[in-house]
């Protein structure tokens, strides 16, 4: 019976440690829930709030690049405005050099037509003068008068002259100089003694200028050494060297 007791208390006594340690277990693993659910929370708020921050990062870059966009749209649309002002004045300038330019045309133009028209009017005033004054001479021509007739012919001419002169045509000086092609027309050569070789020594018709310009050339004959001149050197020649031999 006391065998029985003792295993009795024994019995007891085992499953009253097994109970303790079945209770040591299970504050454990409640222990343990409980670390894990913090753990859990504790993950999930931070994730929550990194996905947070980068929501608002990007919510914030979209923003400011949305505010950039309307910044540079509004900077375009002012140098848009710009440039079509720009363009606007330079059209209206351009357009107003062109009128001007055609006006300046078309001014000269008629300046060059009524130049070649009325150009020599001048001239022609001046030479209804001089044909009156030989309306005057020929009335005045008889058998009497033949030296009046000369002496009216003669200031006539000097008054053509001197019109011309007026008008820069000039009559060129040939005579006794030296043959120049740009202003002489050589129509003979003539043996002379009064003029040295190459020498104007005759004028067939007077050569005139106008301003710096050559209007008509002097027709003139150009002097050469006459046989005389020729055959006398030669027979000089010829007895300077009978001398020398």
């Amino acid at each position: 019976m006391n065998e029985k007791t003792n295993n009795e208390v024994k019995n007891n006594s085992s499953k009253r440690q097994q109970e303790s340690v079945n209770e040591n277990l299970d504050q454990v693993k409640g222990q343990e829930n409980k670390i894990l659910a913090e753990e859990s929370s504790a993950s999930n708020e931070t994730v929550s709030d990194e996905e947070s921050s980068a929501s608002n990062e990007i919510v914030s870059d979209e923003e400011s690049s949305a505010n950039n966009e309307i910044v540079n749209d509004e900077d375009n649309v002012e140098t848009i405005a710009s440039l079509k002002k720009e363009l606007s004045e330079n059209k209206d300038k351009l357009l107003r050099s062109l009128a001007e330019s055609e006006n300046t045309r078309r001014q000269m133009e008629k300046i060059r037509i009524e130049t070649n028209k009325y150009g020599v009017q001048p001239l022609a005033r001046e030479i209804l003068n001089v044909v009156d004054n030989f309306n005057r001479a020929l009335n005045l021509k008889d058998d009497n008068n033949e030296k009046s007739l000369e002496e009216g012919l003669t200031l006539i001419q000097k008054e053509i002259l001197s019109i011309l002169e007026k008008f820069n045509v000039k009559k060129i000086i040939a005579l006794g100089e030296d043959f120049n092609a740009n202003f002489h027309q050589a129509m003979f050569e003539k043996e002379t003694n009064e003029f040295e070789a190459g020498k104007v020594c005759e004028i067939v018709q007077e050569g005139y200028t106008f301003h710096d310009r050559l209007l008509r050339p002097v027709l003139v004959g150009v002097a050469k050494k006459s046989n005389e001149i020729n055959n006398d050197k030669k027979a000089e020649d010829e007895e300077n060297k009978k001398n020398e031999e």
